[in-house]
């Protein structure tokens, strides 16, 4: 297993690194869903990114910020020099389901994110792929549109995969289909331009 790093322990310098996440996190969950499996606690703490590509040299594993013989500042590339992945990490929660039993009705699951809908009383048993696509869409919207500027364009995507009814939200082939739309439309220029942190 490789050593891994938090996916944001090194800032985002680009729109189009922040969209390049957008789409392997949704890619991630449309694999979950074709392996009839659910994370069911996909938060920001549970994705982590590869840093190989991105230091060349790696870092200290007790201080991410040192040389391997801490004598010195690691060195890194950005994100949009050397692209890098990203994993889900803690399947402590999940599940994975037969095929004829999806779509699967569950007790709920109080994961990392205490801001799920589903989780609030009554518990009623519910379907837990659309709380992972809660999950994700509740990242994008704290980690990124609450705390950042130039990525509005994904705002009415967000807003409709964090609806409080769990059936309103699009499943995870919708969501694709409409982040794909939304890409095509982003020009070089855009994908290039920085992502402003809010003050």
């Amino acid at each position: 297993m490789p050593l891994l790093r938090e996916y944001n322990n090194l800032r985002m310098k680009s729109i189009g690194e922040a969209v390049e996440f957008f789409r392997q996190l949704c890619e991630g969950l449309q694999f979950l869903r074709k392996c009839c499996a659910a994370h069911r606690d996909c938060m920001n703490l549970n994705i982590m990114m590869d840093p190989r590509p991105l230091f060349p040299h790696m870092f200290h594993p007790r201080d991410d910020r040192r040389t391997l013989d801490f004598k010195g500042t690691a060195k890194y590339y950005t994100r949009t020099a050397r692209p890098t992945k990203y994993f889900f990490i803690d399947f402590g929660l999940s599940r994975k389901y037969y095929p004829g039993d999806m779509p699967p009705v569950e007790p709920v699951i109080f994961g990392g994110d205490k801001t799920v809908p589903e989780s609030t009383e009554p518990y009623d048993p519910v379907n837990p792929p659309p709380t992972d696509i809660y999950y994700v869409g509740n990242l994008i919207r704290e980690d990124f549109l609450q705390k950042t500027t130039g990525l509005e364009f994904m705002e009415p995507l967000v807003a409709d995969v964090v609806q409080d009814d769990p059936s309103e939200r699009p499943n995870i082939d919708e969501v694709i289909r409409r982040f794909e739309q939304i890409r095509r439309s982003l020009s070089w220029w855009t994908l290039s331009s920085r992502i402003i942190e809010n003050r």
